[in-house]
């Protein structure tokens, strides 16, 4: 872990435990609760001043004129003075990770950064468009706004932790506790909102939607392409210091993804588009598959189709064309999905009953309620029969012929919603490019690119197949037996994948030489690995419906 990702992982390790240990002593000291509230009130406003110098502390940024060109200064400046705010402060960030990010507290203090690989990657239109978008988020006093809206989670949190242990108000106490989990995930909806906010402020300043349409996309796979390019020649490096700058540099542009214009996860499924055409078609899930709703919940960005379907009306209201061809009417299709996540939960839901009962059985007893002592072994027969009905749901299907493009076509794939299918290609890379040690492949065939994902519940078994004969594939034709997916970004989960390479390592040579210097022949052998992850969760998932039998009949 770099320097900066260690930064901020103990950063909000820090505050969180600054948060925990002035509760508990609050709590312990039997403090009134409006200090809880001034507590929280301080914590936040604390974090809200300190922000910026905290920032410009974690990253090495050059605020000289000069680092900036010319027209991109004198594009921030007259939008400046075009939209009544103060002349911003713009920096750069030596990194080949093409990304932009505002910060500050209010208006008169905001400052706009960018990194080298933005600058290099983009047009000057583009580029603008971006700055633009890091403009609009100081217009709309983005700063401020996400600062009161963390109290709120965080005020319905203290409410909690002042009542919970009262017998007569734990109904309240446990309300506010979910209204706090609520809060959270609202919290990040208004992010999101907020980043529409922008996209739109950059379009109307700039008339040039596309130009926005077509930056997040580069930004998109131009993070891919460096940090595959970062991480290669930290391998392939014999010095150690230049290992650790590379590496250095692969974690920059991780850690740039969390305040970015575009999430770190969001834009994976870019990365197996070249052209605009393959990019809208693997987008066009996101729009009409109700589980992208689902994962976007957790996001702090919209998913890259919704932003660019939005940039579409942008342009079509300006009468121009449209960069990536999106259906702008493009309806859910529930289809079976209310099936799927009572499926997908039950487990879940099982398990959560489980520990809940398990907290609040004592204190119920207290109050003269009693349940049957089997109900908690029943929830463990009901989660190991969830469970396997889970596993049984998502590995279905007779293995069949098809190729990337029809995959890709499938609107109604989804974690929950396989294709059984057998594909065959060239394996071009790992599944997190230039990674380590990577048990996850990039296909292609003469349609298009898949991640390949290889599953494993025994421990360690990722770990074992990546040393092993996963960096062997890379350059080989392979052929695969799974089922596709799709989340965030579509894959094929690895049931069978086999191919046959060299006894080299799977390094390419022509030939080889003998002691005598004669060419022999170069030598193959077949590689075929399986994956048993189904095997062995419904192996488990029949040892709990077990134990929990033999509890019930125990009694």
């Amino acid at each position: 872990m770099g320097f900066v990702s260690r930064s901020l992982f103990l950063l909000f390790a820090l505050y969180g435990l600054v948060f925990a240990v002035g509760d508990a002593y609050l709590l312990h000291g039997q403090a009134p609760f409006w200090w809880g509230i001034a507590f929280v009130l301080v914590l936040v406003g604390a974090q809200y001043l300190l922000a910026p110098w905290l920032i410009e502390s974690f990253y090495r940024i050059d605020w000289d004129e000069d680092a900036i060109p010319l027209a991109r200064r004198a594009f921030v400046e007259r939008m400046c003075r075009e939209h009544g705010l103060p002349a911003l402060k713009i920096g750069i960030i030596e990194s080949g990770t093409p990304n932009a990010f505002t910060f500050g507290r209010l208006r008169a203090d905001a400052r706009i950064v960018v990194t080298r690989g933005l600058l290099d990657v983009l047009t000057e239109e583009e580029a603008d468009a971006v700055l633009a978008h890091e403009i609009g988020h100081v217009a709309h006093y983005d700063f401020a706004v996400m600062a009161l809206a963390a109290v709120a989670p965080m005020l319905l949190y203290q409410v909690y932790a002042w009542t919970h242990r009262i017998n007569h108000l734990r109904p309240l106490a446990y309300s506010a506790y979910a209204a706090y989990w609520v809060g959270r995930f609202l919290v990040l909806m208004l992010n999101r909102i907020r980043e529409f906010g922008a996209d739109h402020f950059s379009a109307q300043a700039t008339r040039a939607p596309n130009a926005l349409c077509t930056a997040l996309v580069k930004v998109a796979y131009g993070r891919v392409l460096e940090q595959s390019k970062a991480k290669q020649l930290a391998r392939k490096s014999k010095s150690a210091d230049e290992k650790a700058a590379f590496r250095k540099s692969a974690e920059l542009g991780r850690t740039l993804a969390l305040m970015g214009i575009m999430s770190a996860s969001g834009p994976a499924a870019l990365a197996l588009s070249t052209t605009p055409e393959e990019a809208a078609r693997v987008m066009r899930w996101d729009l009409v598959n109700p589980w992208s709703r689902f994962y976007e919940l957790g996001s702090t960005h919209p998913l890259p189709a919704m932003r660019l379907r939005a940039l579409n009306r942008e342009a079509e209201f300006l009468g121009q064309g449209v960069a990536y061809p999106l259906p702008l009417d493009a309806r859910i299709r529930w289809g079976i999905f209310p099936l799927e996540f009572l499926i997908w939960a039950s487990p879940y839901a099982c398990a959560f009953l489980f520990v809940a009962w398990s907290l609040i059985e004592l204190p119920l007893r207290h109050r003269g309620i009693v349940l049957p002592s089997y109900f908690k072994h029943l929830l463990v027969v009901v989660f190991g029969v969830t469970w396997a009905e889970r596993i049984a749901f998502r590995y279905r299907g007779t293995f069949q012929r098809a190729r990337v493009e029809e995959l890709i076509d499938d609107l109604d794939a989804s974690q929950m919603q396989p294709r059984a299918v057998e594909i065959e290609g060239e394996v071009i890379g790992e599944g997190i490019p230039g990674a380590f040690w990577c048990p996850d492949l990039v296909m292609r065939d003469e349609t298009g690119m898949m991640f390949l994902l290889y599953r494993s519940s025994i421990p360690l078994g990722r770990l074992f197949f990546a040393i092993g004969d996963a960096h062997r594939l890379i350059g080989e034709r392979v052929k695969v037996q799974g089922w596709y997916r799709r989340g965030l970004k579509p894959y094929i989960e690895i049931s069978r994948i086999e191919a046959r390479v060299s006894k080299l390592s799977g390094e390419k040579f022509i030939q080889i030489f003998g002691k005598e210097g004669t060419t022999q022949p170069l030598e193959y052998e077949p590689i075929v690995e399986r994956s048993y992850s189904r095997w062995i969760q419904l192996a488990a998932s029949a040892l709990c419906t077990a134990l929990g039998i033999v509890w019930v009949l125990k009694g």
